[in-house]
């Protein structure tokens, strides 16, 4: 009988890891050729390629899924970033959000650095890289309902048809009626906590994951 193998073991012989981030970016590049085919479609100014402003999409509050979860992890784990220190703040910042009303949740994501950068831009989650406005910077700062944003369906399709294919090569089954989903703090940690485990699948499958039902709820209550 061949050896059980840990969450991380898995992912790196069976290149999970790099085969989730090929269809990312495919997705992501997706997301950009759409948005601005709108924009010159309806003569709009591509406004998120120049923005100067604070990062007002930054500070978003941010759901993924498992997988986009698991990428970033990865990389936390490659770069040597993945410190006792840093899951206590994933921890701290999940546990803030998840008890924050999303309208009142607008706090600078703890990816960025100092000059404001996105430390994981290349495997950033889909809600980051699909999201483009067509107003003033502003507005975002001042989160006015006159913004004007790219909506990406089919980039979205995409993402969550990718979730059932990670969940296929991973043989992870999902609940009845759930998915692996949650806010973005939250999933790394998740997917850290389970790197080293080799009954990951159990570890995974025995968390509270929320319906799609479940979750709208959830916003529209902290809304």
């Amino acid at each position: 009988m061949s050896a059980q193998r840990t969450l991380g073991e898995f992912v790196t012989d069976e290149k999970i890891v790099e085969w989730l981030a090929a269809q990312i970016a495919d997705n992501h590049r997706d997301a950009t050729h759409g948005a601005t085919a709108v924009a010159k479609r309806h003569h709009l100014p591509m406004v998120c390629s120049t923005c100067t402003a604070t990062k007002a999409c930054c500070s978003s509050y941010v759901l993924v899924r498992l997988y986009e979860g698991l990428v970033i992890a990865a990389e936390l784990v490659r770069s040597g970033r993945d410190t006792p220190a840093l899951r206590e703040m994933l921890r701290a910042r999940a546990e803030l959000m998840e008890s924050t009303p999303v309208a009142d949740w607008f706090t600078p994501c703890l990816f960025l650095d100092e000059a404001e950068r996105c430390t994981v831009y290349a495997v950033r989650p889909t809600t980051c890289a699909q999201l483009f406005v067509y107003t003033p910077p502003d507005l975002c700062n001042a989160r006015s309902n006159e913004i004007k944003s790219y909506t990406p369906r089919e980039e979205v399709a995409a993402a969550n048809a990718l979730e059932e294919a990670f969940r296929e090569r991973l043989s992870l089954r999902k609940k009845v009626g759930r998915r692996y989903f949650g806010i973005l703090p939250r999933m790394v940690l998740v997917s850290l906590e389970a790197w080293d485990l080799t009954d990951f699948r159990d570890y995974l499958r025995q968390l509270p994951w929320r319906t799609d039902e479940e979750w709208a709820a959830a916003v529209a209550a902290r809304a």
